[in-house]
């Protein structure tokens, strides 16, 4: 099974959904077609487990990540550093998986089965379900009015952001994308929801101020 979903897997990656064919698949793995049908009852099933694998995956990735940051109370980062980490792992993993978000996001938007779709609108927002817990976290340090539902909304944008500047092959927005598109979208981040930003990262105009 794993090394069926990891040969679709790597051909969703780089030729998109029309290089996962089953015979394709089949090679890339070392097995027969007939395995494959043995596993899965069509190319449509072996798919949906694909999906369900990158992105169950992934949930379970950042929970894990999350509880690591945050074992400890007396540990916690600041939030400003935790923040900008945040949105560097949201930057990188877009980027590191561009190929196969793309045909995974195109392969879901694009399914017949209404209740797949809703499924797989629910496996996506589970990738960003352990970050908005952790940020819920520091809330007392959070200057937005609303900042359990500013926090979901501001991850929601940026993810909305990077498929559209990363992801698409045709943006549906013209967006003039800054050259340091991870320190904007930590900006954005920060001035949102209400978060300080400490240190060399201060405006001029906090420094004139200061002194």
């Amino acid at each position: 099974m794993h090394r069926l979903l990891s040969a679709a897997e790597a051909l969703l990656e780089h030729g998109g959904i029309e290089a996962a064919t089953v015979p394709a698949i089949a090679e890339a793995a070392g097995v027969s077609v007939g395995v494959i049908y043995r596993r899965f009852p069509n190319k449509d099933a072996l798919l949906r487990a694909v999906y369900e694998r990158f992105f169950t995956t992934t949930a379970e990735q950042n929970v894990l990540r999350l509880q690591a940051v945050n074992a400890d109370d007396a540990m916690k980062l600041p939030l400003p550093v935790l923040a900008r980490g945040i949105v560097k792992g949201m930057v990188e993993g877009y980027r590191r998986r561009r190929g196969l978000i793309r045909a995974l996001t195109r392969y879901a938007r694009t399914h017949p089965d209404p209740s797949f779709r809703r499924s797989a609108q629910k496996m996506n927002r589970a990738t960003i379900a352990a970050l908005v817990y952790l940020l819920e976290s520091y809330r007392d340090q959070i200057r937005h009015p609303d900042p359990e539902t500013a926090i979901e909304f501001a991850l929601f944008t940026i993810a909305s952001t990077l498929q559209n500047v990363l992801i698409e092959d045709e943006r549906f927005i013209a967006l003039r994308v800054p050259e340091n598109l991870e320190e904007e979208l930590v900006r954005m981040l920060c001035g949102y929801l209400g978060i300080e930003e400490v240190g060399p990262r201060k405006t001029r105009a906090q420094n004139a101020n200061a002194e």
